[in-house]
């Protein structure tokens, strides 16, 4: 994902880094992990939960390159049912040599008494909110409000709405670039100007997105409901008989927690540890950490999971020591949870891969990196013979 800003200076998807870090000289890139990024959307999703079980996760709404429908399937879209179905299918969305998520942000669709949570949630995370009483409307309000804030489209209000919404928060939700280009060339500005072309009109124009666009402009109106969310997360927790204030009366708590939970992973390894502390009156307060590697090692976990305990008895930007505020109760929570491929041990010891040592090394310090390169045969100083130049990776 590149910044707005990044595009002002020329720099585009597909370049390579070397051209990016001299268009931008002061700018951080960061390889993508796809295994960390579900990992954080799985903790999210976990998190809505607590809102409401109704929850359809959208993970990639429509990717840029779709990959070739295989021979014989029933196309998808052809009615407002399956709109938002046809949105997370990865046979429709997802190209086989794509890295990443959400090039188009990562959408969900809620729906239940969740409006006193997700006003904070919103807040919290810088979260685009859109409310409506039908999920194209919502996601339409989604893409026009602003972060951290919720935008509200009622009912009476969907006509005059549409009509100031501009077609540029089409691409919010990965109609192409194309198609908003050709609707400028008409003259059409705004969505509600395209809320008179018919089904036949928009197909003859755009094919394929003509008709996803005709589907979100005119849901049915008995959409039916959204189902219970299926959480791929494994929580524990434990309650206190009285408050507890102490490290030390938690870290038992905390060790006893990660191997219940190590023995319901089963074959699966973690990616990303949460632990919580709750209080029947006062705020969660809370800490995690996504993991460089899946892992189920008690050892690591146990590391980890103390020092986020630390942190998150420790008040912010104070350096007293982590006690003085009460807990009633303490929960640890894992999600990305993946399944390791084995890999074949040796029978002596191996030099390790140049390659894959870079790459993680680059992942966690992005720039650091650096080669000399011969700067002048006859320099002043000897510091003046070599200068250094990140390494493309």
């Amino acid at each position: 994902m590149i910044d707005e800003r990044l595009e002002h200076k020329g720099i585009r998807i597909g370049d390579p880094v070397d051209r990016a870090r001299r268009l931008a000289p002061g700018a951080q890139f960061l390889l993508r992990d796809p295994d960390v990024e579900r990992a954080l959307w799985e903790s999210i999703l976990g998190r809505l939960v607590g809102l409401t079980p109704q929850i359809q996760p959208i993970p990639d709404p429509l990717r840029p390159v779709p990959r070739r429908r295989p021979k014989g399937r029933k196309r998808k879209g052809t009615n407002a049912h399956d709109l938002f179905a046809s949105m997370g299918d990865p046979e429709l969305t997802e190209s086989d040599d794509s890295a990443g998520l959400w090039d188009n942000g990562a959408w969900a669709i809620l729906q239940g008494p969740y409006a006193d949570g997700i006003e904070a949630l919103a807040t919290e995370w810088g979260a685009q909110v859109g409310r409506g009483h039908r999920r194209s409307w919502a996601m339409l309000a989604a893409a026009y409000s602003k972060p951290g804030q919720i935008t509200t489209v009622p009912q009476p209000m969907i006509t005059k709405f549409l009509r100031q919404a501009p077609i540029e928060l089409l691409q919010s939700l990965c109609f192409s670039s194309d198609l908003i280009e050709r609707l400028h060339l008409f003259g059409l500005k705004a969505i509600g100007h395209i809320f008179g072309l018919t089904k036949r009109q928009l197909m003859a124009q755009f094919i394929d997105e003509g008709r996803r666009l005709y589907d979100l402009l005119h849901p049915d109106d008995r959409e039916p409901p959204v189902s219970n969310y299926d959480r791929r997360t494994l929580m524990a927790d434990y309650e206190f008989d009285w408050p507890v204030f102490e490290p030390g009366d938690l870290q038992p708590v905390l060790k006893k927690l990660l191997e219940d939970l190590i023995d319901d992973l089963g074959e699966l390894c973690t990616r990303h540890l949460e632990v919580r502390l709750h209080h029947r009156r006062r705020a969660d307060r809370f800490a995690h950490r996504i993991l460089k590697d899946p892992t189920r090692s008690l050892h690591t976990l146990g590391t980890i999971g103390d020092t986020l305990l630390m942190q998150t008895l420790q008040d912010a930007g104070s350096s007293r020591r982590p006690t003085g505020r009460s807990v009633d109760r303490v929960s640890v929570t894992m999600s990305g949870l993946t399944r390791v491929a084995p890999v074949q041990a040796e029978l002596f010891r191996q030099r390790p891969e140049l390659k894959p040592v870079v790459l993680r090394v680059e992942a966690r310090f992005p720039g650091r990196l650096v080669r000399p390169v011969h700067a002048h045969a006859d320099p002043f100083f000897p510091e003046e013979e070599y200068r250094l130049v990140p390494i493309a990776v």
